[in-house]
């Protein structure tokens, strides 16, 4: 056992003792003081002190939230010079998204927009990114952000801006109002209600259609929606789930009416003719399902609409309806 532990011990110590990086400081900062102001991507501040570079992938969740805080940077007096690092490499998704961010008419708000979701319009031109790219393979870059600090001090990972500017000796900033570079949606919540969805509709993050869909809702479904926001005239609706809010168009969903209804005790009924299951009390409502004769359902709801009886049942939290003149006990 002594010598089993002596050798994890003397890997332990030897891990230690082994430098991340073979490169120094003063190399650090050499290389990327000599990157030129037209190949990276700047976000000055006013009354400059001082400048950080940080290496940087489109798709990279903490680069988004180091992003996040550049205006607090720029209030502070910190630049931040963006160089481009895909991480998955030339030629990749990464890669073709920086290219169009370089090549756009603003590639600052460009690659604002692409860390926030937007879908950018592929764009080539002349670009810098495979020479950055390469920079950064030189500086042994092994995930991104990398932040290099002005005087060479390389920080690895993401780091909060005022950590940030305590390693550099500097003063927190209060960046100014609407500043944001993700500005929050300004949602309503609403009382959560069931929609059916009418038209084949997408899920974004953001009530913006240049966003990259991330899901869709097909006609017929039945979806509970708790959020509501206007865009520039336009009416969304959203939800949340699993920490994350989705919108789509609210102009694809119809609100299927509340309907109090009395609970009975739960009993079987057949058909007694072909009929439907209907989304409301009421035979113009949509039709989720035929109900064919003799099949049959457990209803625990009662209602009348119009003179005409209904039974019920629950279903993954959305109420179904039946015309109780088709069904029979059984």
């Amino acid at each position: 056992m002594r010598g089993i532990t002596a050798v994890v011990a003397a890997t332990f110590l030897f891990s230690i003792a082994t430098p991340l990086s073979a490169l120094t400081e003063s190399e650090y900062k050499s290389q990327t003081d000599a990157v030129p102001a037209d190949e990276m991507i700047v976000y000055g501040s006013t009354g400059k002190q001082r400048h950080i570079t940080v290496f940087t992938d489109i798709d990279c969740g903490y680069c988004r939230e180091l992003h996040a805080e550049v205006p607090a940077l720029n209030a502070s007096g910190v630049d931040v010079r963006y160089v481009a690092f895909p991480r998955a490499g030339i030629g990749s998704d990464s890669y073709k998204k920086y290219v169009s961010v370089y090549c756009a008419d603003d590639p600052k708000r460009a690659l604002t927009e692409a860390k926030m979701g937007v879908v950018l319009k592929p764009v080539n031109c002349p670009n810098p990114v495979k020479k950055n790219f390469d920079l950064g393979r030189q500086l042994e870059v092994k995930g991104t952000p990398m932040i290099v600090v002005d005087d060479g001090t390389v920080i690895r990972g993401y780091m909060k801006a005022r950590k940030l500017l305590r390693r550099m000796k500097l003063a927190y900033v209060k960046p100014p109002k609407g500043s944001e570079m993700f500005p929050k949606v300004a949602a309503t919540r609403i009382s959560p209600e069931h929609y059916l969805v009418v038209a084949k509709t997408h899920l974004y993050t953001r009530p913006d259609t240049r966003m990259q869909i991330m899901g869709t809702l097909e006609p017929d479904v039945v979806h509970k929606f708790s959020l509501e926001v206007d865009v520039d005239g336009e009416r969304w609706l959203g939800f949340k789930q699993g920490g994350s809010r989705y919108y789509t168009k609210a102009n694809n969903l119809q609100l299927i009416p509340k309907v109090i209804s009395k609970s009975i005790k739960s009993k079987k009924y057949a058909a007694t003719r072909a009929t439907a299951i209907f989304i409301s009390p009421d035979r113009s409502a949509k039709k989720m399902a035929d109900m064919p004769v003799n099949s049959y359902y457990r209803f625990n709801l009662e209602v009348e609409n119009d003179n005409e009886r209904w039974l019920g049942f629950s279903q993954g939290g959305i109420k179904y309806y039946v015309p109780a003149a088709d069904l029979e006990e059984i």
